[in-house]
């Protein structure tokens, strides 16, 4: 928020404006902070274009450059990290829901997780390759931003339009996202501490039945099939009065809890399991940084801890974090040398892994079954009658210790010389390694009937990518007009990967101590592999503004990829936008709108993520039977082809990919029209965007017909994308002044982004990757999240309802109806079709920042509309006869009768002759929500109070999020953002602490 603004509404003629001394520091990959003096103005002297009365200038990183941000013709969003303060660092990207339109982000609970984000659509799915590229101090990475301590952020910009991103050429047709980092500045030391602890929780309303509940609902099952209740499950016995017209249940007779020595329990009520394996969690959060330098240099450095649990019990994720940051100048303005160095350890448990395993566990496991036997020697499990599922909290205390650890190194180091004046010559060096260590034990599992040995596997790999720049920039001013920067440069990007996994079994003793592969005296499974590729890349990028009134730009960038054929190894991606800003126009005299810029733009990216091996034959030993392709004949490689009879037999190989030399580059081709605008001297300000881009040539595996044969799979060039859409952000930044109260400073604020995506051509080894029948019915025209299944259309009623439809197997009163779509009077899979397209209408998101006195205040939601999102929780909450061996949700209990006839829940049954287990509509819903993300109240106390205790400042701030969802009416997903068994967002409070030296 800016610290003084004009209020148009304000009784005052003219409010003076602050103009200051205003140091614009540019912490990115060396570049030279600005520092830009300007002296108090006047409203007038504004409005005039006094000499000295600028408004304070947004500096963005781009391309190997930087530009005004009043300058750029594309798209480009910046991140304002201020608002992202107040909450757990653990992943930028999660904390940007709703922030930046365009930037679709999904994520879950997971302490430990990634997020998937998607910049303006997407390609062709799970095909393909839908990241965007991420800059960080000039070395791009597609690794998880969770590995970085986003505290040392300094600026983040999203590339959205390919006039932007195209500097990057064959790694950006996803968009790219440009990070850089803090540095010192020429001052005095200055030293900075925060800290933050948060708590979070979650409740799930699913009620899974407790043992007596559960008796019941088997009972009525076998009462509605016309069978006998008392062979429905060796769990209960029923006293009833046997008359299937008008049933009644007398008792339910339950049998008590055996262990396996015998003893007994009761039964009744049972194991809560979501109780069993949900807690409320804890962050920390601390952060300490010190900066300064002196006229000649400057530098950076700090420590990070951050430590998270989940909700999930068990789960965690733990980092430590180190960054230096420097730069020098050896000769002053004209030579200089700098670094950006971050270090990383983070630790994280299976349990964040195995957490959508544990939830699915907590609600299919019965209540019936205990935790641990009655004598505790050993957990409880399944038996007769209930399904072979882990015991949710046997799978937790397991993977006590199985951490798994990660260490990542990155930075760079540059020199810059400036030979001439307006000449930059700069050569950068840069480094990103990450070493992954997990060495875990599988303790012997005894659960009731499921027994399983013990296991000690072992994994290890590393990763390193190098890149070398080397740019050249020219910036120049004629005739105090015409400003040019011209840029040109070569980069060489080099990646290598290997790694190993073993897995053994045998352990004498089980203790993690101990178990070690060497300790393990069975028989031991081996594999490993590597990788590396290479990028080779021109590039070259023209700025040419005119009076700040016309902006032109051309960018051209020719890349090689070692991971293509030799006729198709090097691409083109050549960009071009234009801009115009009619609000500096002579004949521009419109008193309320003091910006108005137009933009367009148009350029082509690309995609090179694919397999190295892409182009090539590839084989593999396939030591084992059944084979890998079939589970009707032994084709395992193995063959006693000397006829020994003993002995280990030699192994040949078989083909699992087919070559593909005429493989191309993936290319995006994007056009962007845009206008940004100001109104009441920037205290009303907003941008619109309309885009078009077309995905093709697609780099996709192909999912052949076993009728060709083992190894047929390809990567091929495979269709056709287009994403088009539009996105708007408008605010309202201004204070007022209320008698007696003083002055109250806000920021209003909102953004929407709408966007369709469209499959517009594929081959035909392709298509059925997608549904469809191959024929007249396929993905084509719709989007590439549309769904392909049955029509769930309603609850058949009567008898005489189920007479007058098409024939239906399994077909009965309260039986799921699915839709005659060929009106053949058959439902049968040519009633398919594509519907339930995941892709919402429009995202969107708004808050309000508000400052009184010594108080701050924010609020910020963020939505979605439409769209539909796949409740497999139905499974368990709806339907007995898809798993009548497990537990259910309460819903089952209002589950459709004659007498219950609005129900919308399928009439309970031990059989599923309807076949209510396949795709359908009856699992989608709406996807719509609207989420409090975010509410904070700070406080800082006054400057001379602080400053009396040694302290430059000071904020204390209370934080919620998640605190509240919406969704609309018939929604039976809890939360439409993570719906099934997925590691919940949870409702999240923190206090923390900023302070200053």
């Amino acid at each position: 928020m800016k610290m003084f603004k004009l209020n148009p509404f304000s009784s005052k003629s003219a409010i003076p404006q602050l103009c200051g001394s205003l140091l614009l520091m540019l912490p990115t990959v060396g570049y030279t902070a600005q520092e830009s003096a300007q002296e108090e103005c006047t409203t007038e002297q504004i409005e005039l274009g006094v000499n000295g009365c600028e408004v304070e200038e947004t500096i963005i990183v781009t391309g190997y450059s930087t530009q005004r941000k009043e300058d750029l013709t594309g798209a480009v969003s910046v991140v304002e990290l201020g608002d992202l303060e107040d909450l757990p660092a653990g992943n930028i990207m999660k904390n940007l829901q709703g922030k930046i339109p365009g930037l679709s982000i999904r994520t879950d609970g997971n302490p430990g997780s990634g997020a998937s984000i998607r910049i303006r659509g997407q390609g062709i799915g799970r095909l393909g390759n839908n990241d965007p590229l991420y800059i960080v101090d000039g070395i791009p990475t597609k690794l998880g931003m969770h590995e970085l301590n986003s505290r040392d952020f300094a600026s983040v910009q999203v590339l959205k339009d390919a006039s932007a991103a195209s500097i990057y050429g064959a790694r950006s047709g996803n968009g790219v996202i440009v990070i850089t980092t803090k540095n010192g500045a020429s001052e005095d030391i200055k030293l900075d501490v925060s800290y933050s602890q948060s708590t979070q929780e979650f409740k799930y309303d699913l009620n899974p039945l407790n043992t007596k509940q559960r008796a019941q609902v088997i009972w009525q099952a076998a009462v509605n099939d016309g069978s006998d209740p008392n062979s429905a499950s060796p769990l209960y016995q029923y006293d009833w009065n046997g008359d299937y017209t008008s049933p009644q249940l007398n008792k339910i007779i339950l049998p008590n809890s055996l262990d396996q020595e015998g003893n007994t329990t009761p039964a009744v009520p049972g194991t809560d399991w979501f109780n069993e394996v949900i807690q409320t969690s804890k962050i920390r959060d601390f952060h300490i940084s010190a900066s300064g330098g002196s006229d000649r240099g400057h530098g950076y450095i700090s420590l990070g801890y951050f430590d998270a649990e989940g909700v999930v019990k068990g789960s965690k994720f733990e980092r430590i974090s180190f960054r230096a940051n420097s730069r020098y100048e050896i000769i002053d303005d004209i030579f200089a040398v700098g670094e950006n160095l971050t270090v990383t350890h983070q630790v994280e448990n299976q349990n964040n892994r195995d957490a959508g395993n544990i939830v699915s566990l907590a609600i299919e496991q019965q209540s019936i079954v205990p935790v641990y036997n009655d004598d505790g020697s050993d957990f409880g499990g399944p038996r007769s009658g209930i399904n072979d599922r882990r015991n949710p909290v046997s799978l937790i205390e397991g993977n006590k210790g199985n951490d798994s650890r990660y260490n990542r190194l990155m930075g760079n180091v540059y020199a810059e010389l400036k030979p001439l004046d307006g000449l930059t010559l700069r050569s950068n060096f840069g480094l990103d390694y990450g070493q992954f260590y997990y060495r875990r034990l599988f303790p012997t599992v005894s659960e009731g009937n499921l027994y399983n040995e013990e296991r000690i596997t072992t994994q290890q790999n590393w990763e390193q990518t190098t890149v070398w720049s080397n740019t050249a920039e020219y910036k120049t001013t004629f005739d105090s007009k015409h400003n040019l920067t011209v840029l040109a440069g070569t980069e060489s990007i080099e990646f290598e990967r290997e790694g190993f996994f073993v897995s053994s079994t045998g352990l004498l003793i089980e203790d993690r101590d101990y178990a070690f592969l060497d300790a393990a005296t069975g028989g031991g499974v081996a594999s490993g592999g590597g990788d590396e590729w290479s990028l080779n890349s021109y590039f070259a990028k023209v700025d040419y503004n005119y009076d700040d009134k016309y902006l032109l730009s051309g960018t051209i960038r020719r890349d090689g990829s070692s991971r293509f054929g030799e006729n198709n190894q090097y691409g083109n991606f050549p960009a071009f936008s234009a801009g115009w800003v009619i609000s500096n126009e002579d004949f521009f005299d419109v008193p309320l709108l003091s910006t108005l810029k137009l933009r367009a733009s148009w350029g082509r990216t690309g995609n090179q993520e694919i397999d190295t091996r892409a182009t090539s034959f590839t084989y593999q030993t396939l030591y084992s039977t059944p084979s890998v392709f079939t589970t009707e004949q032994d084709n395992g490689t193995a063959y006693d082809i000397g006829g020994n009879d003993q002995g280990v037999l030699p192994s040949g190989f078989v083909r699992t990919q087919t070559a593909n030399p005429d493989l191309k580059w993936e290319t995006s081709e994007m056009v962007n029209f845009g206008i940004d605008f100001s109104l009441y001297y920037g205290t009303i300000y907003g941008t619109l965007d309309i885009f078009d881009k077309e995905t093709s040539d697609i780099l996709t595996l192909t999912e052949p017909l076993a009728t060709l044969g083992e190894g047929a799979q390809q990567i091929v060039n495979g269709g056709t994308v287009t994403n088009k859409g539009w996105e708007f952000t408008i605010g309202y930044d201004d204070y007022i002044e209320i008698d007696g109260i003083g002055e109250i400073k806000f920021d209003v604020f909102a953004n929407i982004f709408a966007g369709d995506n469209e499959v517009t051509d594929l081959p035909d080894n392709v298509k059925n990757s997608f549904g469809g029948n191959g024929d007249d019915i396929t993905i084509l025209g719709h989007s590439v999240n549309a769904n392909y299944g049955y029509v769930a259309d309603g609850l058949f009623q009567s008898d005489e309802d189920v007479a007058a439809h098409a024939d239906q197997t399994g077909a009965a009163p309260g039986r799921i109806r699915y839709a005659d779509l060929n009106q053949d009077g058959v439902i049968d899979d040519k009633d398919q079709t594509f519907f339930a397209e995941m892709d919402p209408d429009y995202e969107y998101g708004f808050g309000i920042n508000l400052e009184y006195e010594n108080w701050d205040f924010s609020m910020f939601w963020q939505g979605i509309e439409g769209g539909q999102i796949r409740n497999g929780w139905r499974n368990f909450t709806d339907l007995v006869s898809v798993g009548t061996t497990s537990n259910f949700g309460d819903r089952v209990l209002s589950a459709w009768t004659p007498e219950n006839s609005n129900s919308d829940i399928p009439a309970l049954s031990l059989q599923d002759t309807n076949g209510e287990g396949r795709n359908s509509t009856f699992y989608y819903e709406d996807a719509s929500y609207l989420k409090l993300r975010n509410i904070t109240l700070g406080y800082k106390p006054d400057d001379k109070t602080v400053r009396d205790l040694g302290i430059s400042h000071l904020r204390v701030y209370l934080s919620a999020s998640n605190l509240l969802t919406f969704t609309p009416d018939g929604t039976i997903s809890q939360d439409p953002e993570t719906p099934d068994a997925t590691f919940p967002v949870p409702r999240t409070i923190t206090f923390g602490i900023d302070v200053g030296f």
